[in-house]
């Protein structure tokens, strides 16, 4: 190397943010810092696209990458069916009035086959934009603004912390985890709807591991600033 050749710098990579989580007194990891999602706004907002009342067609088109909205869509629909039903059992007078307002009732309901996953995009771009803003839009506001029911609703994973931490750790190397002293649960027993990523060592016996192994991540006990 000549004098005037100046030294290559060897490049340093920068170093990956470290992941923080928290160990309940179960040995359960939360993610630190993680915004807990409520609301089916909350939940599936990143899904469905902010325009969905614009239109039917733009409903129709969230429905396609939202399955709860689509099934709340379908529910909608069968319970439009069965208030038609229940006005059409409720004529009993033969009164002339009744008999125009049957027949009336007969037509919407043929406009409406009874397979809901089939027909209900159908249903929706038939109504008007005054039906579809008066009626509609309010109704799958309020189904946004509702708390999904675990029982009957997909709740994604990382709209908890617990789950956001099991999610994390499933994409992590078997080796890592194992390092890391790390088991995931899935399901204690048959039925069981625990699922999580549990830390089976002591805290800091999992970060000197981490940082032996070059792992950036980091566990505290849950409710402490260290």
């Amino acid at each position: 190397m000549s004098k005037n050749d100046k030294p290559i710098e060897k490049l340093q990579r920068p170093a990956a943010q470290r992941v923080e989580f928290e160990v309940d007194n179960y040995g359960t990891l939360l993610m630190a810092n993680s915004a807990e999602k409520n609301t089916r706004d909350e939940i599936c907002g990143e899904d469905v696209p902010g325009s969905w009342a614009k239109s039917p067609q733009d409903l129709v088109d969230a429905m396609d990458v939202c399955k709860p909205l689509a099934l709340e869509v379908h529910s909608i629909y069968e319970e439009l069916r069965e208030e038609i039903e229940r006005d059409l059992q409720n004529l009993t007078e033969p009164s002339t009035w009744n008999k125009r307002r049957a027949t009336a009732l007969k037509a919407r309901l043929r406009a409406l086959p009874e397979d809901a996953e089939e027909e209900a995009s159908n249903w929706l771009l038939s109504l008007t934009c005054g039906e579809f803003k008066d009626r509609i839009i309010p109704m799958i506001d309020e189904w946004f603004s509702g708390i999904p029911d675990s029982r009957f609703e997909d709740i994604p994973e990382s709209a908890t912390a617990q789950g956001a931490a099991l999610e994390f750790f499933r994409e992590m190397s078997a080796d890592d985890v194992e390092k890391l002293g790390i088991e995931i649960v899935e399901g204690e027993n048959p039925g069981s709807t625990y699922y999580a990523a549990e830390l089976r060592g002591d805290i800091e016996d999992a970060n000197r591991s981490a940082e032996a192994a070059g792992i950036a991540v980091h566990f505290k006990m849950y409710g402490s600033d260290v």
